[in-house]
Formats: structure tokens, C-alpha cells, sequence
């Protein structure tokens, strides 16, 4: 159940850290196209890794009394990355599609 826990966590930094480079490295390349792209595949690749991992703590929650507060504590890390997205997306769409008003 501990690696569960470290690989939830590890997971989610990694997630944070690469979602902060390539929106960070879009930026700096003038809205690169190849940078997008593989930005693009890293969120669908990190959406369906984090959400395995989100699923899978949650059934040890349920089903590992002695683990239940390590495990609820690295779904909220994991969490922590949603808004994180949703600002990131905001930040790409602001700049693709900017406003006429």
C-alpha cells in the first residue's frame, strides 16, 4: 500500500512539473505547433495515468481501514492538479483565441 501511496504522489508531481514545462516552453517558442501537440497527448496520457491511480487509491480507502487517511491525503495531492490544468487551459486558449470585445 505504500508504494501505492509514494507512486499516487510521484505521479502527481510528475504531472505538475511536466504540464508547468510544456506550457512554459509553448510560451517562450511563440506558440509553437510541435510543442502544443505533444502537449495536447501529455494531458490525455496524464488524464487517464492520474485517473487509474485516483481510482485505484480510492478502492484502497475503501478497502484498507489501517491506510485510509495516507490514501485520502494523495487523492487531494493528486486533486491539486485539476485547477492547475484549468488555469493552464485558460492561459493556451486566451492566447489561441483572443478576444475581439
Amino acid at each position: 500500500m505504500k508504494d501505492l501511496i509514494l507512486l499516487g504522489k510521484g505521479f502527481a508531481l510528475l504531472s505538475f512539473i511536466m504540464g508547468t514545462s510544456l506550457l512554459s516552453l509553448y510560451l517562450y517558442f511563440d506558440k509553437s505547433s510541435t510543442i502544443s501537440s505533444i502537449g495536447f497527448y501529455f494531458v490525455i496520457a496524464a488524464f487517464l495515468i492520474n485517473s487509474l491511480l485516483f481510482i485505484i487509491n480510492v478502492v484502497g480507502i475503501l478497502t484498507s481501514p489501517k491506510h485510509q487517511l495516507e490514501l485520502i491525503k494523495t487523492c487531494g495531492i493528486m486533486l491539486l492538479n485539476v485547477p492547475v490544468a484549468i488555469l493552464y487551459l485558460y492561459i493556451v486558449i486566451s492566447i489561441e483565441v483572443p478576444s475581439n470585445f
